[in-house]
């Protein structure tokens, strides 16, 4: 009797503590901004600075962009769950980036920009943005940071 109730507290010890399905993973977030130039003013970026603005609290943070892509779909070889699948990305003429901003709260956030198209640079008014908080592995899982997106095209900051 001793051995089934000990097997039953080891049981549901156990039952408590293990994972859940689909558990999480070490996969991070970095809070931040991330920015698209739209491929109508990406022709001749040399630089990009941001700033954003939140309670009192003000960033200014060079933006390190890269060519922007897509990704074709090339198919999968059968429609079976395992089937081997592949695409390619090919340029898009777009440019992407991401600063990372400690202490980016939830919320409205104030962004603005200064672009500098060859020795031009054009500062571009500040506008509000929602911050989101972003969960890689779910809401369940840890860890969560505040995240905003911003596009740079002809019209401005968006």
């Amino acid at each position: 009797m001793r051995a089934y109730a000990a097997g039953a507290v080891l049981l549901l010890v156990t039952a408590c503590t293990a994972p859940a399905v689909g558990g999480c993973t070490e996969i991070g977030a970095v809070p931040g901004v991330g920015v698209t130039v739209e491929k109508a003013s990406a022709a001749d970026v040399t630089a990009l600075s941001l700033r954003v603005c939140w309670a009192g609290d003000r960033t200014d943070q060079q933006v390190e962009l890269s060519p922007g892509s897509d990704t074709i779909d090339e198919g999968c070889e059968s429609d079976e769950p395992d089937a081997a699948c592949s695409g390619t990305v090919v340029p898009n003429g777009t440019l992407v980036g991401f600063v990372e901003v400690p202490g980016l709260p939830a919320g409205e956030v104030q962004i603005g920009a200064t672009l500098r198209q060859g020795r031009r640079p054009t500062r571009l008014p500040e506008v509000a943005i929602q911050a989101e908080t972003s969960y890689p592995n779910g809401p369940q899982c840890e860890p969560a940071a505040n995240q905003a997106q911003v596009t740079i095209g002809p019209d401005g900051l968006r």
